[in-house]
């Protein structure tokens, strides 16, 4: 299951940056079909002087993941998240800035110690 990081300015209020939380959560959850408990999402808002983004980014969302994923899924991921955003928030596709931190299996410990790829 991906962690998932949004950083934006506290410029923003916390009802907005809650709403991005939940869009892109649902559209993560759609995207590798996971069940709704499966969440791993942090916001993270800060002082508008400690943050910088080159324009037109006034949000940043990175996803961490277990590497293996095709470039289509990829491409629909970050349309799908654009996409949801621009509808449902008062920011425009082009104000967000997606990265994908993929990484291999057996760089996650899960379930209490375990290695990812021996699961």
């Amino acid at each position: 299951m991906p962690v998932i990081t949004i950083e934006m300015g506290n410029k923003w209020k916390i009802e907005t940056a809650v709403t991005i939380k939940n869009i892109v959560m649902e559209e993560v959850k759609n995207a590798f079909n996971l069940k709704s408990t499966d969440r791993n999402i942090k916001v993270i808002r800060y002082d508008q002087d400690l943050f910088e983004l080159n324009d037109p980014y006034e949000v940043f969302i990175e996803i961490q993941l277990i590497k293996g994923r095709e470039s289509e899924f990829k491409r629909d991921l970050y349309k799908s998240i654009t996409t949801a955003i621009e509808e449902k928030t008062l920011f425009k596709r082009e104000n967000v800035f997606i990265f994908l931190n993929e990484q291999p299996a057996e760089n996650w410990g899960v379930k209490g110690g375990f290695v990812a790829s021996e699961i």
